[in-house]
């Protein structure tokens, strides 16, 4: 039904959104696009891509919730991950691991709070592997971080280079199916990448927009109101009438929000829709 859906911005309950603020600025390379008492926007260029907001007595979860696996933030070139690469390399901040998955080259850290990061640069489409029905095989090879150093080293790292977005959201899921059932049958998200324990999806041609997976078990709860991760994230559509129609067609709820609708997946993790 609809498949013109990209995300737009990731927004995170934080303890301080002034200290944390700080980090994406340094080692993300975001620009503060507004703060206020309670909240700072992040982003390149006019464009938001990160909100923080700041939990009265917040408090990062003891154990694993449903909501924010990652938050993938996309550069335009492998050149400049190569050179945001040499740039975390200097910050000495701490690298949970890197991917190659043949569509695209990643790395993978932690946020202060916790909050996984994907910093990724895709590969040419036409030299994406496909399936015989068109979907992409899922792989996590040995990135070449040498090659990734070397195709970066005329860069000199300043900040995010425009051009920069978010991705991709990955989520972390209790329920597989009736994920299948919200993302693929109800928003009309193709699946692109199936293993037993996770599913890809994406608008369009693109490996994936949003991932979920249950690598953390399959009885996690919610975030409390006052834990800090993912508050909501948001999907960028061009026809918000239509999926307003939809989903009242569907009778699946949703609180109407000025010029966008907010609604819950089943793993109780809030989507803003807006154009």
């Amino acid at each position: 039904m609809i498949n013109d859906m990209t995300v737009g911005k990731v927004v995170l309950k934080t303890k301080n959104h002034k200290k944390l603020a700080a980090f994406y600025q340094e080692i993300i390379g975001l620009k503060i696009l507004a703060q206020e008492s309670a909240k700072t926007t992040l982003g390149v260029g006019d464009t938001a891509l990160l909100e923080l907001l700041e939990v009265v007595d917040g408090v990062i979860p003891k154990q694993a919730k449903t909501g924010l696996y990652h938050t993938a933030f996309l550069l335009p070139t492998r050149s400049e991950l190569g050179s945001f690469l040499q740039h975390l390399l200097e910050s000495e901040y701490p690298l949970d691991g890197a991917g190659d998955h043949i569509f695209s080259e990643a790395l993978y850290f932690r946020d202060p709070e916790g909050n996984g990061i994907e910093v990724y640069a895709d590969r040419p489409m036409n030299e994406w592997e496909r399936d015989e029905n068109g979907d992409l095989p899922m792989a996590t090879n040995p990135v070449d971080g040498d090659g990734l150093l070397m195709a970066g080293a005329e860069l000199d790292w300043s900040s995010a280079p425009a051009g920069t977005t978010v991705g991709h959201i990955h989520l972390q899921i209790t329920d597989l199916e009736a994920t299948r059932e919200f993302y693929h049958h109800l928003l009309g998200f193709a699946i692109k990448t199936e293993i037993p324990s996770a599913l890809f999806f994406a608008s369009g041609d693109y490996h994936h927009h949003i991932g979920s997976n249950v690598w953390a078990g399959r009885n996690l709860s919610p975030l409390e109101s006052n834990e800090t991760g993912l508050a909501y994230y948001t999907l960028i559509t061009a026809d918000l009438a239509g999926v307003t129609q939809h989903l009242q067609e569907k009778a699946t709820p949703f609180e109407q929000q000025n010029e966008a609708i907010l609604l819950t997946d089943p793993n109780g993790i809030a989507v803003q829709i807006t154009n």
